[in-house]
């Protein structure tokens, strides 16, 4: 059983190295938890992305307390969600700090590009990895296909895409049936 300092040091860590946003915490998440340490599986990991997506707030946040959730209960959940949060807080007000004093840096703005394109590459990671964990048959990656159609070209509001999916998911791309051979 993974233990609470455990969690709580490893969503420290995701807090703490999450620069760029939701998809970056995500990406960094699901390889400690995922891949690193073997906590959850991908399928798991898969199912508190779709948590996060279904609840208000940052995705990242809503995974954070699933995964904590889902280790160790309420005490877990309560730990991974201020893990993720505490570093970004206190480095945001350290920042917001020191950068009207050196935005004009070159050096500041160089940073921050080769942040922003760093993310670029976590975010693609959990792109593919979630994909391939979502789109086990025909159907889903049919429905992968559809959702990123209605969002990047008809510009369908997110949150709508988010309870059409839900609601079609449910009827469409719930496990079928077993047939079993007769007993003789």
């Amino acid at each position: 059983m993974v233990s609470l300092i455990q969690l709580a040091l490893t969503f420290l860590k995701i807090g703490a190295l999450g620069f760029g946003g939701p998809f970056s915490l995500l990406a960094i998440m699901q390889k400690e938890v995922v891949e690193r340490r073997k906590w959850l599986t991908t399928e798991d990991f898969t199912q508190s992305i779709g948590i996060g997506t279904m609840t208000p707030g940052p995705i990242f946040f809503a995974a954070a307390i699933f995964v904590g959730y889902r280790l160790r209960g309420i005490p877990g959940a309560v730990i991974c969600g201020l893990g993720t949060l505490l570093p970004s807080f206190i480095l945001a007000v350290l920042i917001a700090a020191l950068y009207v004093e050196v935005e004009s840096s070159l050096l500041v703005m160089g940073t921050v590009h080769g942040i922003a394109a760093g993310v670029v590459g976590l975010f693609l990671s959990v792109v593919l990895k979630t994909g391939r964990a979502t789109a086990k048959d025909v159907r889903s990656t049919a429905w992968i296909v559809i959702a990123f159609i209605a969002l990047a070209i008809l510009k369908v509001d997110p949150l709508l895409l988010i309870v059409i999916a839900g609601i079609a998911g449910a009827w469409l791309l719930r496990p079928m049936p077993k047939i079993q051979a007769a007993e003789k």
